[in-house]
């Protein structure tokens, strides 16, 4: 894995879970979507970000989704989500919907029904089980 770290050309890094088929879903689409090819995508099982990155605490990443948006700067959870909708150009005419007190309370739901299936297929996978 070679990250840039400077702030001039650091690209998002977005770490996800592998093992979980949900998040390994969400990864593959953010690798097809044209606004989203610019982030790197790592596995939270990657050593090596938690070496280059020590604002990144594994068992933080292993909880909830993590992108670094510089290498001192983290956005988490629904914060995650709220970014990525931001990038896509059809969404940015509507930004506004999004970054309402209605808006912000919606992606927070969003995040914490996905965040809870995530957490409901781990407890039922038995390979899961066993980390």
């Amino acid at each position: 894995m070679e990250v840039q770290s400077t702030s001039e050309s650091f690209s998002p890094i977005l770490i996800y879970d592998s093992e979980c088929s949900l998040c390994e879903r969400f990864a593959s689409t953010i690798k097809r979507m044209d606004s989203t090819s610019h982030i790197e995508l790592i596995p939270l099982k990657e050593e090596e970000v938690y070496q280059n990155f020590s604002i990144l605490n594994r068992s933080e990443c292993e909880k909830e989704i993590h992108l670094l948006i510089a290498a001192d700067q983290v956005l988490k959870g629904p914060k995650v989500i709220e970014y990525l909708i931001t990038l896509n150009p059809t969404i940015k005419k509507i930004s506004w919907l999004i970054q309402s007190n209605a808006g912000q309370k919606a992606m927070d739901i969003f995040y914490k029904s996905s965040n809870l299936y995530r957490e409901s297929l781990l407890n039922r996978c038995p390979k899961c089980k066993n980390k």
